[in-house]
């Protein structure tokens, strides 16, 4: 990666083209099939080139200024949408991930909230996908046509609109915008620390204290009465 003798565009390519041979690999051996080796480097070069001309327009500050926005207590959604506030609470690549999400109406009620346990992702931002898909599925269930998606994730929701910038998580972003299809009006938050702290605390209780069999159910839990109550802003 630090050898000059190359140039800087070859030597950025370098991850991707680890990812590209285990993937070749992968098809070889258990559907055996195989691309060509001079069409997958160019493929790959093509894919690194563009990921790394779209991520040096970004600066540093413009990331500071978006993270000092963010709102310090939750805010209810506009009338006749519902708000979802998620989040995922990983911890290895090795441990299940708890995942849960409460929604919420523009007077602040709550309406539903829901808890699970997901299988092992590679990494952090993996698992919030995995999450937003299980909450997507779920709201596209109950019927809810018209949604705010709230998360602390910026990376998450840089990657959702932007997914040409992150070919790694290709797969689960396809199937993220299959399901976003599926409603009149989707759209996202980002939320800070403060203005998360009731859906935060219930996916952390997941694994916390091993409540590993997932529910839906209506209304807020009851152990976080007082804590949904003074989230909302306008009670505040």
């Amino acid at each position: 990666m630090e050898a000059s003798t190359f140039n800087q565009e070859r030597r950025q390519a370098i991850p991707w083209i680890l990812w590209t041979i285990w993937k070749n690999r992968n098809s070889l051996l258990y559907a055996e099939t195989q691309e060509s080796p001079s069409l997958l480097v160019q493929r790959t070069q093509e894919e690194a080139a563009l990921w790394n001309k779209l991520n040096k327009a970004e600066s540093n500050g413009g990331q500071v200024q978006a993270d000092m926005g963010m709102p310090k207590y939750w805010f209810p959604p506009t009338q006749g949408m519902i708000k979802c506030n998620l989040h995922a609470s990983w911890r290895s690549d090795k441990q299940f991930i708890g995942v849960a999400w409460i929604t919420r109406n523009h007077r602040g009620d709550v309406c539903m909230h829901a808890r699970d346990a997901l299988v092992p992702t590679s990494d952090k931002l993996a698992a919030e996908m995995e999450c937003l898909l299980w909450v997507l599925r779920s709201l596209r269930d109950l019927r809810i046509e018209d949604a705010s998606i709230g998360t602390e994730s910026q990376k998450l929701i840089d990657a959702i609109k932007t997914p040409a910038r992150w070919p790694r998580y290709r797969c689960l972003l396809r199937q993220i915008e299959t399901v976003c299809l599926e409603f009149t009006v989707i759209e996202f938050e980002v939320e800070s620390r403060e203005s998360n702290k009731v859906v935060r605390k219930i996916s952390t209780s997941v694994l916390r204290d091993g409540q590993l069999r997932s529910y839906l159910a209506l209304g807020g839990p009851a152990w976080l009465h007082d804590l949904i109550q003074t989230e909302v802003i306008g009670e505040l």
